[in-house]
Parts: C-alpha cells; structure tokens; sequence
C-alpha cells in the first residue's frame, strides 16, 4: 500500500470505530457527517439524534493525539465555570468522545458576516472572558519553559526560513539568531504564570447561547499572562482595528490589575504583550510552513501575510528586539511581496 492508500484505510478503519462507539453510548443518533477537522490529527464527526437534536463525536487517534490532556483541562475550564463542551461519553483506549454539539459559528465565519459595533462587542466579551480562563487552576500543567519556547521558535528557523524561503544564514547570522531568540525566551519564561489556553483565537472560540464556548484547549500550559490576549488580539485569520486592539490591551490590564494577576504598569504590560507577540508569531509562521510543506495542508500559506505584519507590529513595539527585526528583514512571505 503507498502512504497515501494506507492513510484512508485508517481513517475508514477509524470512522467505523466511531460508529461503534456512538451505538455503544447514544443508540438513537447516527447518520455520521464530516463536523470538522483541525491541524492536528483529530477529526469530528456529527451524529444526527431523532429529534433534531445532534453531539459531535471527537476522533482523537490516541497514538497521535491522546484525549486525557483534554479531559483534564476540559474539567478544569468547567469547574471554573467557562463555556466548554460537555462530555457525554468516553473511550481513552479507543481515542473518541462524545460531546456537545456546538454548532458552526466560530468567532471568525461569525464575525464576516455582522456590522463593526457587533465584531467590536464580541472580541470585548471574549477579552473579558479571558481574565476567568487566566485564573483556571494550573497545578500539574507543563510549564511553558524556555526550552519548549525555543522549541517553538525554532519552527520559524527550520520551516519558514529554511523551508519555505529557501534562504541561507551565514554562521554569524545563525550565531545572532540563536542568542535573539533565547533571550525571547528567558524573558517570557521569567513572566509570572497563569492558566494559558495557548491557543484562544477565532477559530477556537464557538458562538452559543451561553456566549462564547472554549474548545482546542488541550495544550494548556503555565505560562505569560499576555500569551492567550495576544492569540485573540493578534490573530492569525483575522486583521482586528489596530485602535480596537489597542483599547482591549488597555481593559485587559486594568481588569488584571484588579483581579490581582499582575502589578505591572500600562506600559510595561504593553511591550511584554509586544515580546509574548513576537514568540508566537515567529511560531505561527514556522507552523503554517511546516503545515504546507509537510502535511499538504497548503491553505495555511494564505495566512502567511498577516502574521508577518503583526510580527513586525509587535517588533515595532518592542525596542530590545531592533537586532531581530535587522536580522529577519528580507524575509517576508513570498505572497506579500510586490
């Protein structure tokens, strides 16, 4: 069998198992459809109830992507009262649960379609929810450490660089990125900890009564408390009003401030968001070219553009970060030139 050929023969093996699964638990839904799939190797699939009612089946293969971390942080985010999905059956060996069906409207096919004052009410509201989701419980979380961000970074110099770009550093400037990109990291890893999502942004943010529902949360860490309001802010899929973002910054802060999550002023919050900023986007560019080049996904390449301007945003507001914004010159996306 080529690659190819034996991926779709698991992937058939495994939407049978998640028949089996469903008849197991809820007997009275089937009719499984496509819901969704991510950039990760989970699937999911709706199951159709005989009311009209529906649950999505989350295929997680455990060998690739083990569901435990998500029930632990899944129970974390409810006890703290945050809008998740519920659990309603589970298979840990078999890599499937059950959960509620939140429906399609993420924040981002959502917003496109309302007027500014609505867009500009909901990014307010999930800004707002963000200073619940910092206080979550985070004992026994790992820890986002220097070593797992340069891990991360080095996505940017491998993927992107290397990768996509083609483009060669001389020993001096690999010398230079090396010392940049530590320091990136001892400063955030210095930052004091709270409950991260890692990944709070519009395609992980589900627009249901209960407001705006949490999902993708499995790869929570301990970490800056800048890190999920730049994921929001900062999107990677949505260019959000530089005025707008400017001002949750500023409401962000104060409602941390007044939650007791940091004593920082105004100012220096704003240029560690800029610092947290720029270590994920140097991330996101390495990911969306390691999601073209080695899983096929080439649509991520689309995204390229954004993250490269709001990586020279936030390097606009970070002055100890000059020798970076010198050394990375030159290599913007190839689809945001001209």
């Amino acid at each position: 069998m080529t690659d190819t050929a034996t991926d779709i023969a698991a992937c058939d093996a495994r939407l049978e198992a998640a028949r089996a699964f469903l008849q197991r638990h809820a007997p009275d839904f089937g009719g499984l459809q496509s819901a969704s799939s991510d950039a990760s190797n989970r699937r999911y699939w709706r199951a159709q109830g005989p009311n009209g009612e529906s649950l999505v089946i989350m295929d997680s293969p455990p060998d690739k992507e083990p569901v435990a971390p998500f029930l632990d942080v899944q129970a974390r985010l409810e006890r703290a009262g945050l809008p998740v999905p519920h659990i309603h059956a589970r298979d840990l060996e078999g890599g499937f649960l059950l959960l509620d069906d939140l429906g399609n409207d993420t924040l981002f096919s959502w917003q496109a379609g309302v007027d500014e004052p609505e867009r500009a009410a909901a990014l307010a509201a999930c800004r707002a929810q963000l200073i619940t989701v910092a206080q979550v419980e985070r004992d026994d979380l790992p820890a986002f450490d220097a070593p797992r961000l340069i891990t991360e970074m080095q996505l940017f110099d491998e993927w992107y660089r290397a990768g996509h770009l083609d483009v060669t550093w001389s020993d001096e400037q690999a010398r230079r990125w090396k010392d940049l990109r530590d320091r990136i990291a001892t400063r955030l890893a210095e930052m004091p900890p709270v409950f991260v999502h890692r990944d709070y942004h519009s395609r992980n943010l589900m627009r249901d009564a209960s407001g705006w529902a949490i999902i993708d949360f499995q790869d929570a860490v301990a970490g800056a408390l800048a890190y999920d309001l730049v994921s929001l802010l900062r999107d990677s899929y949505i260019d959000w009003p530089v005025d707008w973002v400017e001002r949750e910054i500023e409401a962000f802060w104060r409602q941390a401030r007044e939650a007791g999550l940091t004593e920082a002023s105004l100012n220096d919050f704003i240029e560690d968001f800029a610092w947290v900023a720029v270590q994920r986007h140097l991330k996101v560019l390495g990911i969306f070219a390691r999601l073209s080049r080695r899983d096929g996904k080439h649509g991520y390449l689309d995204d390229l553009p954004l993250t490269w301007r709001h990586l020279q945003w936030a390097l606009d507001r970070a002055p100890g970060l000059a020798p970076l914004s010198e050394l990375i010159a030159g290599l913007e996306p190839e689809n945001a030139r001209g």
